[in-house]
């Protein structure tokens, strides 16, 4: 007897195995998109995953600027306890609970200032308001320049998501202390340990993109720690000097007036521009030339901010345009609300070196300057 192929006894001895096995073939054939499908699916997929990250953005964007402010708030926490490394002070640990110790105080000792030793004038500020336009319209909008203003001036009191958003903010005292203990809490975790957040960026990152999403990282916090510290010497310069500017034109609660303009100088332009007005408008109910020195004070400090202060504290922070500020603040407080308006400055820092580092200088391979060798040395040492 001749002996069976083993294709022969395949095909006799196993026919129920064979035909099960076809029969899958066949049912998984008509699921498998066509290959010439294949691009136009993979960019489907693409365009719904993006849409479904800018939904969660929109949804959770009050948590997302929370947990970006306790970013903000770890570099201001390491800023400071690398002030006690470089005065001699060799534990980072204890460095660094010392500076998360000297931020606090210095916070408190603000919200003090702001809430019990000049928490009514302010209160009293924020209610007359209205009064306070009216006074301003009877002092100058006798002439067309001075009625104009009066009208800019209450259309951005009266209309603009802004100032909406900021009645609901100081209604809403309590949900705000909530968000800022959130906020220092998150910093404090992330300024004690950095290293797993950075690393998760990193590793969320494609291989051959990872060296470069660490450069970017480390231009970034240089970048944030260098404007946190020309905001904080811009900030303690114009408190100064507004207060003292007020006092000398004559105007009650100077003290608390310029605490208020020094804080506001976080938001550039339009903080300041909402810190005059109540100002003005004090200054306006006192009568006589109160009003004109007043005016004649806010334009000598701006002058004096804009050729010597700003120039001297912003030699090695990012130069960013003026007008992309302005409109990135205002973008921002009418997408955000205040929130936004508050972290705008700092945002913005955070895309520019981030578009610079990722898309500019290594996407397009231009060679722009960023942060300077030297002053990276120095943030180093």
């Amino acid at each position: 007897m001749r002996p069976i192929p083993a294709t022969a006894e395949v095909s006799a001895g196993f026919p129920l195995r064979a035909a099960h096995h076809a029969g899958n073939a066949l049912m998984r054939v008509p699921f498998r998109p066509r290959e010439e499908d294949a691009p136009y699916l993979r960019r489907l997929l693409y365009t719904i995953a993006i849409a479904a990250v800018l939904i969660v953005v929109w949804r959770a964007s009050d948590l997302l600027l929370l947990a970006f402010g306790s970013v903000l708030g770890a570099v201001v926490f390491r800023s400071a306890g690398d002030l006690f490394q470089r005065i001699g002070l060799k534990n980072k640990d204890l460095s660094l609970g010392l500076g998360i110790l000297l931020c606090l105080c210095v916070l408190g000792v603000m919200g003090y200032l702001l809430t019990v030793q000049f928490g009514v004038q302010i209160a009293n500020l924020i209610d007359n308001l209205p009064e306070t336009i009216a006074a301003i319209e009877n002092a100058v909008g006798s002439n067309p320049v001075g009625a104009a203003v009066v009208k800019a001036v209450r259309a951005a009191v009266s209309g603009s998501a802004i100032a909406d958003r900021l009645g609901q903010l100081v209604a809403g005292t309590g949900e705000v202390l909530l968000n800022f203990v959130i906020v220092v809490i998150g910093a404090m975790f992330i300024a004690a340990n950095p290293g797993p957040y950075r690393r998760a960026m990193i590793l969320l990152t494609p291989r051959a993109g990872r060296p470069t999403m660490d450069r970017a990282l480390g231009e970034v916090g240089i970048a944030l720690r260098l404007w946190l510290k020309a905001k904080l010497i811009s900030m303690t310069a114009m408190t100064v000097l507004i207060g003292g500017s007020l006092w000398l034109a004559g105007v009650e609660h100077w003290m608390a007036l310029g605490l208020l303009g020094g804080i506001s100088e976080f938001v550039p332009y339009v903080g300041p521009a909402v810190a005059m007005l109540p100002a003005v408008g004090i200054a306006a109910t006192q009568g006589g030339d109160v009003l004109t020195y007043t005016l004649i004070a806010y334009l000598a400090t701006r002058v004096i901010e804009a050729w010597l202060i700003t120039p001297l504290v912003n030699r090695q922070v990012v130069n960013i345009p003026p007008a992309l500020t302005l409109f990135v603040i205002l973008g921002a407080g009418a997408v955000f609300g205040i929130y936004g308006v508050f972290f705008a400055g700092a945002l913005l820092v955070v895309a520019y070196v981030g578009v610079r580092e990722l898309y500019i200088r290594d996407t397009l391979g231009e060679d722009i300057d960023g942060v300077p060798r030297d002053v990276k040395k120095d943030m180093a040492e």
